[in-house]
């Protein structure tokens, strides 16, 4: 089995992916960096067998571990998901006014879901970035003209609390409280989060 990290040679202890990734990531960790891409025979790994990488050997592979300055990351993820939240900001008015006027309810409902899958994302890359950089995202300090002099768990309080209004809407086809949570309250916290990220991006990459 061939292992490479950034395109160097490592040695590992067995012909595994398991043992590839663990030598890997042991000296991208020395030296500040964290692995972000594994490859074996040039195909991506993903998923569960990246999280639960295999023990079984794989003699003659070629595992190819790519890394990446971690702050770099994080800070760049933070502003891609600033940046797809502001993009999507105005899709929430348009969704809201589908869903009033009760003649596209389809087309609203399918624009919808991709929006929805914008905001698991702010979810995701913040508690996923803090969380590879070893940081609780609770620290961070927001100036009042990005958060209106409310703390980042507040937010994220409010922020969960009108998701969950727009799932019981679905699950209840109330496309009234759908109409109104999506254009009176998510959209406004579209440009609130998306200052929110863009924000923590700059104070990750200046500490």
């Amino acid at each position: 089995m061939n292992v490479l990290l950034d395109d160097n040679p490592i040695e590992v202890e067995d012909q595994s992916l398991a043992a590839a990734m663990s030598a890997g990531v042991e000296i991208a960790q020395r030296e500040g960096r964290a692995v972000i891409e594994v490859l074996i025979d040039g195909k991506a790994v993903r998923g569960e067998e990246l999280i639960d990488a295999s023990t079984e050997p794989i003699p003659g592979a070629k595992v190819e571990l790519f890394t990446a300055n971690p702050v770099e990351l994080v800070g760049q993820s933070l502003r891609d998901a600033a940046g797809a939240l502001e993009s999507a900001r105005s899709s929430h008015a348009d969704i809201a006014s589908r869903l009033q006027a009760g003649s596209d309810t389809a087309e609203a409902l399918s624009q919808l879901s991709g929006t929805l899958s914008v905001w698991q994302g702010v979810q995701d890359v913040l508690a996923r970035g803090y969380a590879l950089l070893g940081r609780d995202p609770s620290t961070l300090d927001l100036p009042d003209e990005v958060a209106g002099g409310k703390t980042l768990n507040t937010l994220i309080q409010e922020l969960g609390e009108q998701l969950r209004e727009v799932r019981r809407s679905l699950e209840d086809h109330d496309l009234a409280a759908l109409a109104d949570t999506i254009g009176y309250e998510l959209e406004p916290l579209a440009g609130v989060w998306a200052g929110v990220l863009s924000h923590a991006a700059g104070a990750i990459t200046q500490s």
